[in-house]
C-alpha cells in the first residue's frame, strides 16, 4: 500500500457526526440496548446509504458501551433529527445527550484516500470546496 493516499472525490452531500452517549445507568442502558438492538439495525440496514460510518463507544477496557457514533450524509439539521428519531435507541431512552456537529470527511480508508491533492488546495479555503478528485 502506498504511503501516499490517493486523492477521492469530496462526499457530495454535506456530513454530520452524531455522538450519543447512553444514560448513567449502565444496567438499564445494556437492557435498553438489547431490547431495541433488533429494530435498531434493522433502521441502520434500511438507511445504510445514509451512513458513512456508525458504531458503538465503547469503554478503554472494551467491555461497556459509552453511547454510539453516526457519521451521516444528511441535507441538514432537521434531516439528520428525522432520520435518527426512526432509530429505537434515539426512541427508547438509551441516550442522556447527543451531540450533533457538522463534518468534512476528509481522509481515511473509508473513503479510499484523502480529498485534497495539496495543502495549497485548502489554505484560506472556504468549507464549500469541494475536490474535484
Amino acid at each position: 500500500m502506498s504511503s501516499v493516499p490517493p486523492t477521492v472525490p469530496r462526499i457530495d452531500s454535506p456530513t454530520f457526526l452524531v455522538l450519543a452517549y447512553d444514560i448513567a445507568d449502565s444496567a438499564k442502558a445494556l437492557a435498553l440496548r438489547d431490547e431495541h438492538m433488533e429494530g435498531h439495525l434493522g433502521h441502520m440496514e434500511a438507511n445504510w446509504t445514509r451512513y458513512v460510518s456508525a458504531g458503538p463507544m465503547r469503554t478503554e477496557d472494551g467491555k461497556g458501551y459509552l453511547g454510539s457514533m453516526f457519521l451521516l450524509k444528511a441535507a441538514n439539521r432537521a434531516d439528520v433529527d428525522t432520520l435518527m428519531i426512526g432509530d429505537p435507541y434515539f426512541r427508547s431512552g438509551l441516550y442522556d445527550r447527543v451531540e450533533v456537529v457538522p463534518a468534512v470527511v476528509a481522509i481515511g480508508t473509508a473513503i479510499g484516500g484523502r480529498i485534497w491533492a495539496g495543502a495549497d488546495q485548502l489554505k484560506g479555503a472556504p468549507a464549500t470546496v469541494v475536490s474535484k478528485g
